[in-house]
């Protein structure tokens, strides 16, 4: 499997671009983020993912991994084909479409051309619980959070933070459900849980 192409960037068009590797032209579709960030007659590495059409196989580029990681998972989604997912990608920026996901925002993607209501709640129910997982799992082991021991409990600080509680407020819950529980074997997602609901 191909993971990345470099050579010098030849031509930028409105949705393509063309890579010149040692001698031969390859041609790349590529989101509008991706395009903005390249200049031609300068060198390039772009991240690629291939689709087989008819006879034809067809090539996209991305400036980064995650963005091309998302590309392929949009293409997963039933209903959505690369147009599709590079439309998405060329009009909202990866950070914005996983919050827009996280928060369940279906309008945002609908705003996209060629992304209807259904699709685009068809693409929130598909992703959604993927990406929540992963932004639990980002959370252990990252740096601490100021004022909070490392430990479940520090855990479960920044996954309220990545939940929307401030940080104060976040510290404050897990501190009551750690004093009121007796139980020091609970990890963070029982913490995160019990933390969430206290009122």
């Amino acid at each position: 499997m191909f993971e990345y192409l470099a050579g010098e960037v030849v031509r930028i068009g409105s949705d393509r671009v063309t890579l010149d590797i040692s001698g031969v032209g390859y041609g790349l579709k590529a989101p509008g983020g991706t395009l903005s960030k390249l200049k031609e007659g300068s060198s390039a590495r772009l991240f690629i993912s291939h689709r087989i059409r008819d006879d034809q196989m067809v090539f996209f580029g991305f400036s980064q991994p995650e963005e091309r990681d998302l590309f392929e998972r949009l293409c997963q989604v039933s209903g959505v084909g690369p147009a599709s997912a590079l439309a998405l990608l060329s009009h909202i920026t990866p950070e914005n479409f996983k919050n827009a996901i996280l928060d369940g925002d279906s309008k945002v993607l609908e705003k996209v051309k060629g992304i209807g209501k259904k699709t685009a709640q068809r693409i929130v129910l598909d992703l959604r619980g993927a990406l929540e997982k992963e932004d639990l799992a980002s959370i252990v082991g990252s740096p601490a959070v100021a004022g909070v021991p490392e430990g479940p409990a520090a855990d479960a600080v920044r996954a309220l933070q990545v939940l929307g509680f401030p940080v104060v407020e976040a510290q404050d819950r897990v501190r009551r459900v750690v004093a009121e529980l007796s139980d020091s074997a609970l990890i963070a997602e029982d913490l995160v849980r019990l933390a969430s609901r206290r009122t």
